[in-house]
C-alpha cells in the first residue's frame, strides 16, 4: 500500500476520533504540566482529590471514544480495544511523569482511577450511550 492511500484512511480515523483526540491532549497536557503551573488552591487537600481528578478526566475520555466509535453496543471487543489503547496512554503518562516532569510523580493508584474511570465510562456508554443528545458525537 503506498503511502498516498494510507492518508485518507488516517484523516479519517484522525476526523472519526476528533473530540477523543482533543480530550486526549488536554488530558496529556494536565497531567505533564509541572505542578508549579497550577494555582495554590484549598481543594488541593480535600483527601483522595488527585484520584478523583483522574476518575474525571479519564470517564469523558472513554465515553467519548466509544461513542466516536460509531459502533453501537454490539461492539464488545472493538469497545475493550478502545478502552485499552486509552488505558495504555494513561500508563506512558504516568511513566512521562516519573521521568519527564520533574515536580510530579507516577503511582499506580493513579492508574487504578484511570482504569476506574474507563469502567465507569463503559458503563455510561451501555446505559446513556443510546440517547440522542450524544449523536453529535457519531457526525
Amino acid at each position: 500500500m503506498q503511502a498516498e492511500e494510507c492518508l485518507p484512511d488516517m484523516l479519517r480515523y484522525v476526523f472519526q476520533y476528533k473530540f477523543s483526540i482533543l480530550l486526549a491532549l488536554i488530558i496529556a497536557l494536565l497531567s505533564l504540566a509541572p505542578a508549579s503551573a497550577f494555582p495554590v488552591s484549598s481543594v488541593y487537600y480535600i483527601p483522595y482529590i488527585d484520584k478523583i481528578i483522574h476518575i474525571l478526566m479519564y470517564s469523558p475520555f472513554g465515553f467519548v471514544a466509544l461513542m466516536e466509535s460509531r459502533c453501537t453496543r454490539q461492539c464488545p471487543r472493538l469497545h475493550f480495544f478502545i478502552l485499552l489503547a486509552i488505558f495504555l496512554v494513561s500508563a506512558l503518562i504516568e511513566v512521562l511523569q516519573a521521568t519527564v516532569v520533574l515536580s510530579r510523580g507516577a503511582e499506580w493508584v493513579d492508574l487504578l482511577a484511570n482504569l476506574s474511570g474507563l469502567v465507569a465510562s463503559y458503563l455510561a456508554f451501555r446505559l446513556i450511550g443510546g440517547f440522542r443528545i450524544f449523536r453529535f458525537l457519531k457526525s
